[in-house]
């Protein structure tokens, strides 16, 4: 609380301030916090039916009261006549000003969770809404004036409760303020967010549609872009939901239900999303997942394991068009680009024209390296922990041979051995038909080590190459014999089927 409080009620340092004449002084010197106010301008304000005979003497009266009430050194002269001697943090006719101006600079910036907290600050100096209508005395004068900053606040606070996804809470202020200022277009396009969010998208679509109705009728005009774009989105929202080439899960995704929400939040606060690791950690199945609860109502996973080249042609072949980019943007859809890392200059210039030329496309890749664009957030996808591996390790071999016998310590130790790795963890519970547990972690007496994702690494001549590894997927039929791979196919859980000519299991 400031030390001077005048907006709601009148009081100094929590003592109320008696005589009309006496507040209307104060109040009129809190108007002009710095300058203060001359002798002229106070027997203006404060004697407007009759002036005083000595208008000097009686303003030095007044001014020797308001002293005794507020203390000898909280008034002092000036050259023209008297001033606050208070900072403007300590009035809060004054620093609901300040509030304001944060509110406003932190909206204008972006940083929403900042401006929301400024126009509360701001707000919490008014016990309740100042009224419409006031008197023309000097302290309803300052009250009027402040008015306006009050419902600057207000604004900010409804905006920014939308922008921060607080739907709920900014949909009956943002009411309230769309049907005070119709045609304010901005807060139509959050209201308009809001009831799409809390609603539905119909109620949303019918407020867009009496809004331009009349603005045809009225001004024979038509809603600015960002309206009309939200216009589409909103009718697209009502369309179902589209997933191509996107998998359900055969069986339950362990351990992955932080990574899965992780991923998603950075698709929500970024153009450009990759999942990036080793060969046999499951990106490509985190991005299943991820894809079927996609915010987005249309979503196109391309797999590209298997080409070296010819990535524009592949994602047209999906799209089933020849403007990749227009299909995208019309439809605001998600692209998953799944097994980048043998085209990644392709994928990079792909995804980099895509965020360029679109303003809500979202792109998710999947590789062992980043892209490296600027737009681009990246996920390192963790390994398994042990009680995880032990978990799935379990299910798959129970599911490969239901009598198997499992002891804890080898499982674990197997486990361990095989670093978390999904796919090496499910490769090994495959050969549970043909082999003990313990057969198997002896033919891992070494301990099994894959080679990190290699790098986009700069020639000689100035081009970008990949630097090939080994996959994780070779390493584990090195250890696990390659005349296994069918029996082990199976259990590949939420791999697509490969193409012709490659290996049966995804590493990703």
């Amino acid at each position: 609380m400031t030390d001077l409080v005048l907006l709601s009620r009148v009081e100094f340092r929590g003592r109320p301030l008696s005589g009309a004449r006496l507040i209307g002084l104060v109040a009129m010197l809190a108007g002009d916090l710095k300058t203060g106010c001359g002798i002229v301008r106070l027997v203006d304000g404060l004697w407007r039916d009759k002036r005083p005979e000595n208008p000097i003497n009686a303003v030095q009266v007044l001014v020797s009261r308001a002293r005794a009430q507020l203390g000898s050194d909280v008034i002092v002269n000036t050259s023209t006549g008297y001033r606050l001697a208070l900072p403007e943090t300590e009035v809060d006719a004054s620093a609901v000003v300040l509030s304001a101006a944060a509110a406003a600079h932190h909206s204008r910036n972006g940083d929403h969770a900042a401006a929301l907290s400024d126009a509360k600050a701001g707000l919490a100096f008014w016990d309740e809404p100042p009224p419409a209508e006031l008197a023309d005395d000097p302290l309803s004068v300052l009250r009027a004036e402040r008015t306006q900053t009050y419902q600057s606040l207000v604004r900010v606070r409804a905006l920014s409760l939308a922008r921060l996804g607080r739907h709920a809470e900014a949909l009956s202020p943002l009411t309230q303020l769309v049907a005070e200022h119709p045609r304010d277009e901005e807060l139509l396009l959050e209201l308009l967010r809001c009831e799409d969010a809390v609603i539905g998208p119909s109620a949303a679509v019918g407020r867009y549609e009496d809004y331009r109705r009349s603005l045809r009728d009225e001004l024979g005009t038509e809603p600015g872009h960002a309206l009309r774009k939200m216009h589409q989105h909103l009718l697209q929202a009502q369309a179902p939901a589209v997933r191509h080439g996107v998998l359900h899960d055969p069986n339950p995704l362990l351990g992955r239900d932080d990574d899965v929400t992780a991923v998603s939040k950075l698709l929500s606060a970024s153009r450009v999303t990759s999942i990036v690791g080793t060969g046999g950690l499951g990106k490509t199945r985190l991005a299943h997942v991820v894809s079927r609860h996609a915010e987005q109502r249309v979503v196109y996973f391309v797999p590209l394991a298997g080409i070296t080249e010819g990535v524009v042609a592949e994602v047209q072949s999906t799209l089933d068009t020849l403007d990749v980019v227009q299909t995208l943007d019309s439809s605001r859809a998600l692209l998953v680009l799944d097994n980048c890392e043998h085209v990644l200059d392709e994928v990079a210039d792909l995804v980099h024209a895509v965020v360029t030329q679109t303003e809500d496309v979202r792109v998710l890749t999947t590789s062992r390296a980043p892209l490296g664009l600027s737009s681009e957030a990246v996920y390192p996808l963790p390994e398994l922990d042990l009680p995880t591996a032990v978990e799935l390790f379990t299910q798959r071999a129970r599911a490969a041979r239901h009598d198997v016998t499992l002891p804890a310590a080898v499982v674990e130790q197997l486990c361990h051995k095989l670093d978390g790795l999904p796919l090496a963890l499910e490769l090994a519970a495959a050969r549970v038909r043909v082999m003990s547990v313990e057969e198997i972690a002896r033919r891992l007496a070494d301990r099994f080590t894959l080679l990190r994702g290699g790098g986009r690494v700069t020639c000689h001549n100035g081009t970008t190459r990949w630097r090939r590894s080994s996959s994780g997927a070779g390493s584990c039929w090195t250890r696990l014999d390659r005349r296994h791979c069918r029996s082990c196919r199976c259990f590949l859980a939420g791999s697509p089927r490969p193409r012709r000519g490659t290996c049966s299991a995804r590493t990703t």
